[in-house]
This record gives C-alpha cells, sequence and structure tokens, in this order.
C-alpha cells in the first residue's frame, strides 16, 4: 500500500473541462479531476479516448475550450506566456512520438532538457547515469537515438522527462513498445520519482501496467471520466471518490 502523499495539496485540478476541437470533435467531456501531490495516477482507456489530450491540457499545449485547468495552484487560462514557460519548467513530459533528435547520442538527447535550466556539467552527467542504470540502457549512452529500437527509444524519451526531478511528469503511453521486463524498470523509476517527491500521471491503455497496483486509477471513455478502479481491481461507479 502506497504511503499517503506528504503535501496534501491538490498539483492538477481539473473543474468540468470539455475540449472541443475544430469543427465539432469533442475530445474531452465535462471531466473534472484532482490530483495531489505525491499520487502516482493511471489514466486508462482505448485509443482516442481522450487521455493525450488531457495531459496536453495539463501540460499547456492545448486550451480547455470550458472549465478550468489549474496546475500548481495555477488557473492556466489566467497565465502570461511568460509565466506558462516557468511553469512548464516544472513538468517532465514523455510523449508517445517520443521526440527525440536521432542522430544525437542518448546521453545528449537527455542532456539538453538539463542544460536549459543550467545544471552544471558534473550533475548533468551524474543524473543521466543514474537514469540510464534504472532503465538499463547505460552502455548505450553514447549511440545516436535515430539506431535504438523503438523500445529503447521511449525509454530514453522516459530518462529525458524525468532528468530534472520534475515536480509533476506526463507519461502518454510510456510503455506501449517496452516489454514486461522492461515495463516493470519504469514503473520503478516512477516509484523513485514519486518517493523524491514528483507527481506522475500516466495515460495507458494496457490495464496490466497497473494491475495489482495500489495506485489510484480513473478511466476515460469517449472523453468522459466514466469509471474508476478500487484497490482491489473491481469496477466502481465514477463520482466523488475521484477528488
Amino acid at each position: 500500500m502506497p504511503s499517503p502523499p506528504a503535501d496534501p495539496r491538490p498539483i492538477v485540478d481539473l473543474v468540468k473541462v470539455t475540449k472541443v476541437y475544430i469543427p465539432d470533435i469533442i475530445a474531452l467531456q465535462n471531466v473534472s479531476l484532482t490530483v495531489h501531490s505525491g499520487e502516482i495516477l493511471f489514466c486508462t482507456g482505448m485509443s482516442g479516448a481522450g487521455k493525450s489530450t488531457l495531459l496536453k491540457l495539463i501540460c499547456c499545449l492545448e486550451a480547455a475550450t470550458k472549465g478550468v485547468v489549474e496546475v500548481a495552484g495555477h488557473d492556466l487560462a489566467k497565465l502570461k506566456p511568460a509565466a506558462v514557460q516557468q511553469l512548464r519548467q516544472q513538468i517532465g513530459v514523455a510523449y508517445q512520438d517520443f521526440k527525440l533528435l536521432p542522430r544525437q547520442s542518448v546521453f545528449r538527447n537527455i542532456a539538453m532538457a538539463m542544460e536549459v535550466v543550467y545544471r552544471p556539467p558534473a550533475e548533468i552527467r551524474e543524473r543521466i547515469m543514474e537514469l540510464l542504470e534504472i532503465l538499463h540502457m547505460a552502455k548505450l549512452h553514447d549511440k545516436p537515438a535515430g539506431k535504438l529500437s523503438r523500445g529503447e527509444q521511449q525509454r530514453v524519451a522516459i530518462a529525458r522527462a524525468a532528468a530534472n526531478s520534475p515536480t509533476l511528469l506526463l507519461a502518454d503511453e510510456p510503455t506501449g513498445n517496452l516489454d514486461p521486463e522492461a515495463a516493470g524498470w519504469v514503473l520503478d523509476l516512477f516509484e523513485r520519482l514519486r518517493a523524491a517527491g514528483s507527481t506522475i500521471i500516466v495515460a495507458t491503455h494496457d490495464r496490466q501496467l497497473f494491475a495489482g497496483s495500489d495506485h489510484r486509477v480513473v478511466n476515460l471513455h469517449q472523453g468522459r471520466l466514466t469509471e474508476w478502479l478500487s484497490e482491489n481491481g473491481s469496477m466502481a461507479a465514477y463520482g466523488a471518490t475521484l477528488n
């Protein structure tokens, strides 16, 4: 059983959020969800259910059509561009399409995320090698990202998202290209990040990823939060229990 979050304040708070893409595609509809600091939250659902859109709203890549999205106490709709950039520095994102630089080495792909926030070189090297050891990729640190397998690229993207020990880490299908053993390495990293103070939201269609987990799980279906998974794995109706 995970220990309760040390900080009970919400890091993410969505209130009756709807997102509509032109012309009339409803990606999310009337979604309310609170995520407290120190949680690992799994958001499950089939492809097209709205999971990626939810993450994009939280990391300021999209704006809600209706409703309120608050991150770290900030109403995103009211933030000026400079404040948005500052907030993004507290958020690590592991994208579903990786967004790696194929000609750059594994080390350089991760290092650039730390250099932009002015980490010293010695700290950068130590942190990168620590992450690569956890993800069983240390021997590949100098290999160009474009020469890696899809699963290896996915682990590099996750390491890059985790490099700065973000306040909030968002992972979009982080184990979609991984076998069960490698998926276990990723989950181990997430638990380490949580223990160090990060909050993690994982979007996944793979229910095996959280099978037996005591972490909270919410389910998106056609843009609506419809169900949650109780600690014993049984399904229950969506309601105030999520908040």
